[in-house]
């Protein structure tokens, strides 16, 4: 048995997510190259979890982030130097820079999806408690490298973007939390959101578990389902 740090419920092994609250209890197993899916079925088919490299350039979503987290960036922070200094030159520069920095994020994409053969690695899961995502080590260790090669750059949007996805490599997110789904048959992937827009949960499946991961999130979001798929 392996005790949760988080919620301090004994955890069975293998299992690599905490039961209870789906916190990560041991990194994620070397991918073998394939790219495969890894299943790995709880007690009653009640949790699941699994491996699979997620799709970088060719993934509207990630590419949609790529352009919007800058941006966001850039209107926050170019919007109040511009109100200090009353110079809307502030504005500008911080819009250029989120620019760049967007293309450039596209970019490494680009390379990576190549490098990779396919994508980076990552772990999922759903149970009868929520869902969650931990990405693997390559993810980890690229977030760092971004920010801290953006902050001693100066770029304060590019810092910002590294450090928010560093907040996103271990995303939980618990049914009753839940009050957003989209679904991106395209790509085989899920998006649950709370009511806050903040920190969401991404499920990249395979032609195998996606229709059966869709219908656990019918079973247990009944509701935020009906009105959202």
């Amino acid at each position: 048995m392996t005790l949760c740090e988080t919620c301090k419920t004994e955890v069975p092994e293998p299992q690599r997510f905490c039961t209870a609250c789906g916190t990560a209890l041991a990194p994620s197993p070397e991918n073998d190259g394939s790219g495969d899916t890894k299943l790995t079925a709880g007690t009653s088919g009640e949790l699941v979890i699994w491996n699979r490299k997620i799709p970088l350039i060719t993934n509207p979503y990630l590419v949609l982030q790529c352009i919007l987290i800058p941006l966001g960036i850039a209107i926050v922070m170019g919007g109040f130097l511009s109100l200090v200094t009353g110079s809307v030159e502030m504005l500008v520069l911080f819009f250029v820079i989120s620019a760049g920095l967007s293309v450039l994020m596209i970019l490494i994409m680009l390379v990576l999806q190549l490098v990779t053969g396919g994508g980076l690695d990552t772990e999922f899961l759903i149970s009868n408690k929520g869902v969650a995502h931990n990405a693997g080590s390559t993810t980890r260790a690229l977030n760092r490298a971004s920010a801290g090669g953006s902050a001693m750059l100066g770029s304060l949007a590019g810092t910002g973007a590294g450090l928010s996805a560093i907040s996103q490599e271990n995303t939980v997110l618990p049914w009753e939390d839940v009050r957003y789904i989209s679904v991106y048959p395209r790509t085989q992937s899920i998006v649950f959101r709370s009511r806050y827009l903040i920190g969401p949960v991404v499920l990249y499946c395979s032609e195998e578990n996606f229709l059966p991961v869709l219908a656990m999130v019918k079973k247990y979001a009944p509701q935020v389902a009906k009105n959202n798929l």
